[in-house]
């Protein structure tokens, strides 16, 4: 696998001085044809690719990816990259930049050490980030066409940190989104098990715990299995099950009394429900 670098790009494509830059190398939506997108290779620096039209697949450390319109594919300094194929009307705008180059950007040692970035080097920006990405793209590749001095050196090397800025941004929404998530699935399954404290050996219909949460059974039952590992259906049995043994250890009703007090239609359903979960009758239990 080749060890990428930017002097070999400009020398391939032939970008020379006073239009090329050591440091940075861009490709265009209207290049797309350059033969970069069929490189297998490795980049001390940072790459940033944005599809804006069609659809590619690559492979990236190993792990497959396939970019679509606002796919904003982040790859890291040492990652190794394959691509696999694209659309004939892909379009993307792609950055190419040394680590010199960045170096001194602040942000830049936490987006290179962000685990989340490493394990998800492919997201979707938003509507917002995706068309503040759009705009300073634009004045990238429009002063990077020009002839470079170092006044636009550094307008260039800005607006490349401005650019870095807003992916970062788009990780952070990407975040603050799966953390909401992740406190609206908590909120839920609390819900749950306080509906399940309070009527669990009464209600035995998951569409009831749905009904209480505004969310459909499916759904609900998805949930909780993602989240507790068990079904809706199997923590109802737990919570029948619990209360049917406290009133077989506790009490001394009788299974046709028990049966009535937890809503069965009858005891002889009651006993099978319990064996069911048990392996014993409900007399078995109570008398071992």
């Amino acid at each position: 696998m080749d060890l990428l670098k930017i002097s070999d790009l400009n020398s391939t494509y032939d970008v020379q001085y006073p239009f090329s830059m050591q440091e940075l190398f861009l490709i265009k939506d209207d290049e797309s044809n350059l033969s970069f997108f069929d490189l297998s290779y490795q980049f001390r620096g940072l790459v940033l690719l944005f599809c804006k039209e069609g659809a590619m697949a690559v492979r990236v450390n190993g792990a497959d990816y396939s970019l679509a319109p606002k796919a904003v594919l982040t790859i890291l300094p040492e990652m190794t990259v394959e691509p696999i194929a694209r659309s004939q009307d892909f379009k993307s705008f792609t950055v190419v930049m040394s680590y010199d180059f960045i170096e001194k950007f602040t942000i830049l040692p936490e987006l290179i050490s962000n685990t989340e970035v490493l394990d998800s080097p492919l997201i979707y920006a938003n509507t917002q980030d995706n068309e503040r990405i759009e705009e300073i793209s634009g004045l990238i590749a429009k002063y990077y066409s020009q002839p470079k001095t170092i006044p636009l050196n550094q307008v260039i090397q800005y607006l490349v940190y401005a650019l870095i800025t807003a992916v970062s941004k788009s990780y952070e929404s990407l975040t603050l989104k799966e953390n909401l998530q992740r406190s609206r699935i908590n909120e839920i399954t609390d819900s749950f098990f306080v509906l399940l404290n309070e009527y669990g050996y009464l209600q035995r219909n998951v569409a009831f715990y749905a009904a209480h949460l505004n969310m459909t059974p499916q759904h609900l039952s998805s949930l909780i299995k993602k989240r507790t590992g068990k079904s809706v259906k199997s923590w109802i049995g737990f919570a029948v099950i619990n209360k049917a043994k406290e009133y077989l250890k506790d009490t001394s009703l009788s299974i046709k009394e028990i049966s009535y007090k937890m809503e069965f239609a009858d005891d002889s359903l009651f006993c099978r429900y319990f064996k069911r979960y048990i392996g014993q009758t409900p007399n078995e239990y109570r008398n071992q």
